[in-house]
């Protein structure tokens, strides 16, 4: 009994940690600022976004100048503007606008998370899409632009000099961030509520590993904590190959900007996900067989 009891509590013991791993990255991205911003705070140098985005802005743009200064526009406004608004991708206060979408964003899709898990939910997959708000974006791409051309054009009679703020486009992009129908909302916010826990799990996961040892003996208790290791580093590995990297899919119809969003995330989140990954498999294999070794080593009990 006392050994079927050691076995029980290694094996949880070796569920919980992987638990307390999952459950500390995932409140990681949740609740704090800097994964999120390793992850995708590089997001505006990709060439890919930086066009994306820019093609959002001009096609908006040049469809509200002030009726005053079409004729004010040599070769059109978009030949004009685009260079312009494309250049303002590489400087430091759009840099800065674009970690302050990051964190409000993050933010705002936790209380999403955490709401979902308080209230309730309808069911609808679409409640876990991720609404990215690129207004800061615009508004710090073009504030130089919004700025010349006050200046520029302060002159024209009944021109008012706000009228440029209109300049700066509203820009939001639905992020699909379950691609699967049968995704359940109130479980990926259960998760996400569990995840700040993620300490006790390891506690919990360490209370359990002296408890199994201490009630173990013999040979039987190297087995069962080779047993619950070895559990671990399986459950490890596998995480490591499937969410820690995902595989995101573009959903038809998506916007080229949410595309190029979802490849970046893709590839940066593997980066920083994975590699603690490897690292408790390996931990955890390595235990597992030393734990087997030593069973194999220890004398027999004799009755």
């Amino acid at each position: 009994m006392r050994h079927l009891l050691s076995v029980l509590c290694l094996l949880l013991a070796g569920m919980l940690s992987v638990g307390s791993l999952a459950g500390y990255q995932l409140d990681q991205l949740l609740r704090s600022a800097e994964p999120v911003r390793d992850i995708a705070g590089s997001l505006p140098q990709e060439e890919d976004f930086a066009e994306a985005v820019t093609d959002i802005i001009m096609e908006d743009l040049t469809g509200r100048l002030p009726d005053q200064l079409q004729w004010a526009v040599p070769g059109g406004a978009d030949e004009l503007l685009a260079p312009v608004v494309a250049a303002a991708f590489d400087n430091e206060r759009t840099l800065d606008a674009w970690d302050e979408v990051l964190q409000d964003t993050r933010i705002g899709y936790t209380a999403q998370l955490e709401d979902i898990f308080a209230e309730g939910t309808s069911g609808e997959v679409r409640e876990l899409d991720i609404e990215l708000d690129l207004t800061p974006v615009s508004e710090a791409m073009t504030q130089p632009m919004r700025e010349g051309l006050e200046d520029a054009f302060s002159w024209v009679p009944g021109l008012d000099p706000g009228s440029f703020d209109i300049i700066a486009p509203e820009i939001t992009v639905d992020i699909e961030a379950a691609t699967e129908n049968t995704a359940d909302p109130y479980s990926w916010a259960t998760v996400a509520t569990a995840s700040q826990y993620w300490l006790f799990f390891a506690g919990g996961a360490a209370g359990l590993i002296l408890l199994g040892v201490l009630i173990g003996h013999g040979r039987g208790r190297w087995f069962a904590l080779a047993a619950g290791a070895l559990v671990a580093a399986t459950l490890g590995l596998w995480i490591a190959m499937t969410a820690a990297a995902p595989e995101f899919q573009h959903p038809a119809g998506v916007p080229e900007a949410a595309g190029t969003i979802l490849d970046h995330i893709q590839v940066q989140y593997t980066q920083w996900a994975q590699p603690a990954w490897w690292m408790f498999s390996a931990v955890s294999g390595i235990a597992g067989l030393a734990a087997m070794i030593g069973g194999l080593l220890s004398p027999s009990r004799r009755r």
